[in-house]
């Protein structure tokens, strides 16, 4: 989890992740929030995870809908495994926020993202995903 570049908050999920896992996340998170102080906007690499324990959904589920007042967006990039999928959309429909939605392409994230960021995040957010080695596919 970072913040190198303006209101951009960069983080990267992978299972297994523990309840103490997801409670330094919810910590982090906030700290991270709390040094911004403005509305961020989030990109969460999520193609590493698979499942989640219901007691770690519920946390990160909470940390999502706590959140919610300082978000302006939340993209998600998710991989194409179908449960993970339906857990994830049931944990965004849960914390209530349509500015936060999953994606299975970065080239869609990247659009949905780019209207609210500046020059200076968009490149940040193109060198994070490069960086996790999130592929640019055309078409």
């Amino acid at each position: 989890m970072a913040n190198k570049v303006g209101r951009l908050i960069e983080l990267t999920v992978e299972t297994p992740l523990s309840v103490d896992e997801a409670n330094r996340a919810f910590v982090e998170t906030r700290n991270l929030v709390q040094v911004v102080r403005t509305k961020v906007v989030t990109a969460c690499d999520l193609m590493g995870a698979d499942i989640f324990a219901p007691e770690v959904s519920d946390k990160l589920t909470h940390l999502m809908r706590s959140d919610n007042p300082h978000v302006e967006r939340s993209a998600y990039l998710v991989s194409d495994a179908p449960t993970f999928s339906l857990q994830f959309m049931r944990m965004i429909r849960e914390a209530g926020n349509p500015a936060r939605r999953i994606f299975r392409r970065r080239a869609e994230m990247e659009s949905w993202l780019a209207p609210v960021l500046t020059p200076e995040e968009r490149e940040r957010l193109h060198a994070f995903l490069d960086e996790r080695g999130v592929a640019r596919i055309k078409g």
